[in-house]
C-alpha cells in the first residue's frame, strides 16, 4: 500500500519519498481524507466512491499547483489506464466494473479496485470542468462537505446536493439545461468507460511517447536527438516513455 490514512495518523510507504517529490500525492492523498472519507464517508461498500474519488480529485487539485496542471493531467492519463484494466479483469458487465458494486455476500475486499478512484475522480472532473466551471464547481463542493460534516451518505445525496445548488445558483434556463447534461444511472452503475470520456493528453505526454516512437523507429542504431531530456522528467512521463516502448 502506498498509505493509509487515519483521524490522528498517516501511515505511509518509504516508497514515496523520491528525489524529484513526484509521490508527493500520495501523503496529499491520505491527508485530503480528512475531509472526504472521514468527516463525509461512504455509508456502504457500493458508494465507496464518495471516499476515493473525491479524495483523488483533491489530491490532484493540489498537484497542479505542487507541480503543474501536465502533472496532474498525467497522472490522471495513467490511472485511467489502471482502472479499464481493472474493468476488463472484473469483465464489462460486471458490477464490479462499475462505480456502484453490489457486494451481497461476498468478501468486499474482492470488489476493491482502482474504479472507484479513477472513474469517481473522473465523474467529479466532468461535472467540473463541463457543467460547472472550477469556481462554482469548488463552491459546491465545500458545501457538500460543511453541510454533510460527520455523516455517513450514499451518491443520490450527492445527486441532490448538486441538483440543488444547480437551481439555486443559475436561472431556471441555465439550471435545466447543466442538470440535462449528467446521466448519474449510467455513470454510476453502468459498467466500463464513462458515458462522457475525458482527454488527459497533454504536451510532454505526447512529447514522452514521441520520443519512445523515435527510439523504435531507429532500430537500436541511434537515439532521438532530444533524448537527454529524458533526465529531466517527472516519473509519471517515465511511466508513459516505457509503457510506450513496451507496447
Amino acid at each position: 500500500m502506498g498509505g493509509m490514512e487515519n483521524p490522528l495518523l498517516t501511515f505511509a510507504s518509504p516508497t514515496i519519498i523520491t528525489s524529484d517529490k513526484s509521490q508527493v500525492y500520495v501523503a496529499t492523498h491520505e491527508i485530503a481524507h480528512s475531509w472526504t472519507g472521514n468527516d463525509v464517508t461512504c455509508e456502504n461498500w457500493s458508494n465507496l466512491w464518495l471516499n476515493e474519488g473525491f479524495t483523488v480529485f483533491e489530491e490532484r487539485k493540489v498537484s497542479a499547483q505542487i507541480h503543474d496542471v501536465d502533472f496532474s493531467k498525467v497522472n490522471a492519463y495513467i490511472g485511467n489506464i489502471s482502472m479499464y484494466n481493472d474493468m476488463l479483469e472484473y469483465g464489462l458487465n460486471n458490477t464490479y466494473a462499475s462505480l456502484y458494486p453490489v457486494v451481497g455476500d461476498d468478501k468486499p475486499d474482492n470488489s476493491f479496485s482502482e474504479i472507484p478512484y479513477e472513474k469517481g475522480f473522473q465523474l467529479l472532473y466532468y461535472l467540473e470542468q463541463e457543467l460547472l466551471g472550477e469556481t462554482d464547481f469548488q463552491e459546491m463542493l465545500q458545501q457538500w462537505i460543511t453541510n454533510h460534516a460527520q455523516t455517513s451518505q450514499v451518491y443520490t445525496a450527492f445527486q441532490k446536493h448538486f441538483e440543488d445548488y444547480v437551481n439555486a445558483k443559475y436561472n431556471e434556463t441555465q439550471a435545466a439545461d447543466i442538470i440535462s447534461k449528467m446521466d448519474w444511472e449510467t455513470w454510476v452503475k453502468v459498467g466500463g468507460l464513462p458515458p462522457n470520456q475525458l482527454d488527459f493528453t497533454t504536451a510532454k505526454l505526447n512529447e514522452s511517447k514521441a520520443m519512445a516512437s523515435a527510439y523504435i523507429a531507429a532500430a537500436g542504431a541511434s537515439s532521438p536527438d532530444n533524448y537527454k531530456d529524458y533526465i529531466d522528467w517527472y516519473s509519471s512521463l517515465h511511466v508513459i516513455f516505457h509503457e510506450q516502448l513496451i507496447e
